[in-house]
């Protein structure tokens, strides 16, 4: 069997208020899924340990003992902050058969027992499932508001290097907390690309500021270049920027920009 889930990029990291957005964006990750008599096969998952527990959560859900086989295709890298275990899980469980209206709530499950999520992650699981731009509440794993889109083109900075979520874990996001309620006020001005760019601003600040190895100049390039909004993606250093057309955005060094575009609400 078979499953898919779209992409995301960032609009609000949750990791300061427990609300959190994704925009939906084309591409992601496809999964094959094979139910065989016992053991764990898996090939070009993001992350062992969450196939592990998709398949857990799928024997589970299911009511199943037995082991499966595994395969999952992205056009993105794990750990840049552009939601590939959200999506991944997803199309993982949707391949194994999960029932539709499970989908969220089991990726989240999944997700938080391979420790690839610090917030649960609701936001980004609405988004992957589907599609468009949603604010959430993950601690209570609700949808506070549907956000209106447009067919965006979306440039991301793909970094070479990553950032482990153990590196994030301990840094206290509350401390910006007032930045992001602001940004969340433009969000829900219909402002996606004011908000992407506050909370990415904020949240670069605070990395920055720990040590961790996020960039600031692909924002300016992105922004210097017509982005509706730009900033820092999850917990980064990926960033992503929200332009009408597409563009020719000269090379930043460390990374490599390639483009996408909104994936609507189906």
């Amino acid at each position: 069997m078979t499953g898919r889930a779209f992409g995301a990029v960032t609009i609000l990291n949750a990791t300061a208020t427990g609300r959190g957005c994704s925009l939906a964006v084309r591409g992601g990750v496809e999964a094959t899924w094979a139910w065989q008599p016992e053991g764990l096969i898996v090939q070009g998952a993001p992350d062992t340990q969450l196939a592990a527990a998709c398949l857990t959560v799928a024997q589970e859900i299911l009511g199943r003992d037995d082991g499966a086989s595994i395969r999952t295709s992205s056009q993105v890298p794990a750990a840049r902050g552009l939601k590939t275990s959200s999506s991944a899980a997803a199309a993982m469980l949707r391949a194994a058969g999960i029932p539709e209206s499970n989908i969220e709530v089991a990726s989240v499950e999944a997700c938080m027992r391979a420790g690839v999520t610090l917030t649960g992650a609701f936001d980004d699981q609405v988004a992957v499932v589907r599609g468009g731009c949603h604010l959430t509440d993950n601690g209570a794993k609700r949808v506070l508001a549907t956000l209106f889109t447009q067919p965006w083109h979306v440039a991301i900075w793909v970094p070479e290097q990553g950032i482990p979520k153990t590196e994030v874990a301990g840094i206290q996001a509350t401390t910006i907390r007032d930045d992001i309620l602001a940004a969340e006020d433009r969000l829900l001005a219909d402002d996606i690309g004011s908000a992407m760019t506050l909370n990415g601003r904020a949240f670069q600040r605070l990395y920055a500021a720990a040590g961790l190895p996020v960039r600031d100049d692909p924002v300016d390039v992105a922004l210097a270049h017509g982005a509706l909004g730009a900033g820092l993606s999850g917990t980064g250093p990926a960033v992503a920027a929200l332009f009408d057309d597409v563009v020719d955005l000269p090379a930043v060094e460390g990374g490599s920009w390639l483009w996408t575009r909104v994936q609507e609400a189906s």
